[in-house]
């Protein structure tokens, strides 16, 4: 066993391929891939889904990547416009996936480990289950990262159910420029014990707003032993819109164009929930993730930020706090991806799925 690596997630497939892919030698950024094309693998709603993912630690600064959806209808005319809300299909609020994106940009920046070999859980699982096509569309994310969303037949198949002769405004536009961003993660940073500024207590979270509107997300959390914390929430579609020819199911992200409404302009990103963290106190560190909740606010972890008492100390004290804030926020479960100050590393879980 590699020490200084851990990694889990809300699904139990997804917590394997990340933790095989850190004993592997790969980075906590790899632990994501593996872990969230895994879970693609094993389940319908999963690789279109919206995501986010966070980086810190040695090395990397605070980074955030953003796989958000985006509203569709770049290159096409403007809709007259549903009634009703009783009359808008279902492919109206398919919006355009940009996490496959993300996936590269984030293995062109931080990744370790080959792309083809993070992409093969996921590719075993969804063979296994005889989702032969959505597994050989997971081969391609391996081979090619985010270019597997233009090619012809995987744009075909969206459109067909996404496009205007099924009711909706998704375009091959809109597909072809799925361009993926990084930028700054918020920082908050606290006094440590201490109050000398190399005790400073750092939380990192997502800068973007999460509407209510929203759906729940899963998270994966990892860190490696280069000093790397990784944090993903990504939003699986549950009983979604079914693309028969990738053998996937996509969320209602998009806005439909009602009339008399104004319009949410094609290419806006849409608000996903992102409830990940990244908490830096010195050499000690946590990555983690809420579920049962949409985002992490400035007071969210409040608790986890306070300097700790001599006679405590952060391995004694974490169970209690992360206790604390499930109790304040209702998170139904809190994972954390740990590393001590000693060069260990070891994952926690704070109540129940």
């Amino acid at each position: 066993m590699i020490r200084g690596i851990a990694a889990t997630a809300s699904d139990g497939t997804a917590a394997d391929a990340a933790q095989a892919a850190l004993a592997g030698g790969g980075s906590a950024a790899d632990a994501l891939i593996a872990g969230f094309l895994a879970a693609a693998g094993a389940r319908p709603g999963v690789l279109l889904a919206p995501a986010v993912a966070l980086i810190g630690g040695t090395g990397v600064g605070a980074r955030v990547f953003d796989g958000r959806a985006a509203q569709p209808g770049l290159g096409a005319p403007r809709p007259r416009g549903f009634v009703d809300a009783a009359s808008v299909p279902d492919a109206a609020r398919i919006a355009v996936p940009r996490t496959l994106g993300l996936i590269s940009l984030l293995h062109g920046y931080l990744g370790r480990s080959r792309l083809g070999e993070l992409a093969r859980p996921g590719v075993l699982a969804a063979t296994h289950l005889g989702a032969t096509a959505r597994a050989e569309l997971i081969r391609s994310v391996g081979a090619s990262g985010g270019a597997a969303l233009h090619q012809r037949d995987v744009m075909r198949a969206l459109t067909d159910v996404g496009g205007a002769l099924a009711g909706g405004t998704l375009t091959e536009d809109d597909l072809r420029e799925t361009i993926p961003a990084a930028g700054d993660a918020i920082v908050q940073e606290s006094p440590g014990a201490s109050g000398e500024a190399s005790d400073t207590i750092s939380l990192l979270r997502s800068p973007w707003p999460v509407g209510a509107e929203a759906r729940p997300a899963e998270t994966i959390v990892a860190c490696d032993n280069r000093g790397m914390l990784a944090a993903m929430a990504y939003a699986p579609a549950h009983i979604g819109i079914l693309v028969p020819a990738l053998e996937l199911e996509l969320g209602r992200d998009a806005v439909p164009v009602r009339r008399g409404i104004t319009r949410v302009s094609p290419g806006t990103l849409l608000p996903t929930a992102a409830p990940i963290a990244i908490l830096l106190r010195g050499r000690i560190a946590a990555a983690l993730g809420l579920e049962g909740i949409l985002a992490i606010g400035p007071e969210t972890l409040a608790g986890l930020t306070e300097p700790l008492s001599p006679e405590g100390g952060w391995e004694a004290s974490l169970e209690a706090k992360l206790a604390d804030v499930r109790t304040r926020t209702g998170a139904k479960r809190i994972l954390v991806a740990t590393r001590d100050g000693h060069g260990g590393a070891r994952t926690v879980t704070q109540g129940n799925a």
